[in-house]
């Protein structure tokens, strides 16, 4: 039930194409290590598909154990296209991983800004908001739900917030739901709330 890094849809750039390109943009794209140097705009597809092999790259940075890497390889997707939900979903994770919280909480809610049914994004952002408003995270969770109906995490998570406020019917059944999606999920002890 952590949080993971997410990976777009299936793309179709070969791994030999894919590291071509993004060494293209990296040096194509960085006027002599001048971060904020005006570059001029690349075509729509260029730009998906840059935008696409950068995101793979700070995936496979953080499978690799460089997180400052995939770091700079998520930002340099937000130069090519400053609404990427998964470079702000990816950015939130780091920043939840590091226990920069408030950071976290505002990559999360930019990836929601582009994609409001980003169910990553809302399930993260309804486990850091949970401390302080229960309430607002059982809101999230079900948001996740509508859009991953069948999630055995957000079902657990839903329910154990429910049974804490009260709503015991509402708590078991979707913790049952849990269990009956992902029967690992019974071994999976209930978070403490404050309160």
């Amino acid at each position: 039930m952590p949080p993971t890094p997410a990976r777009r849809p299936s793309r179709s750039v070969t791994v030999l194409g894919a590291l071509a390109l993004v060494g293209a943009v990296l040096l194509g794209g960085c006027g002599g290590g001048d971060d904020d140097a005006d570059r001029p705009a690349s075509p729509a597809s260029s730009s998906t598909s840059a935008s696409d092999t950068l995101i793979d790259t700070g995936l496979e940075r953080i499978a690799a154990g460089d997180v400052s890497g995939a770091r700079d390889a998520f930002e340099a997707v937000l130069v090519l296209d400053p609404a990427n939900a998964y470079a702000h979903y990816n950015l939130g994770y780091l920043a939840q991983d590091d226990g920069d919280l408030a950071t976290a909480i505002d990559e999360y809610n930019q990836a929601l800004t582009t994609d409001p049914e980003m169910a990553p994004a809302l399930y993260n952002l309804a486990l850091l908001t949970e401390p302080a408003d229960l309430d607002t995270a059982v809101d999230l969770y079900r948001r996740v739900l509508e859009v991953k109906p069948d999630d055995a995490a957000t079902h657990m998570r839903l329910g154990f917030a429910l049974h804490h406020l009260g709503r015991e019917d509402e708590a078991a059944s979707l913790l049952a739901k849990g269990i009956e999606l992902d029967p690992a999920m019974k071994d999976v002890p209930a978070p403490s709330y404050a309160g």
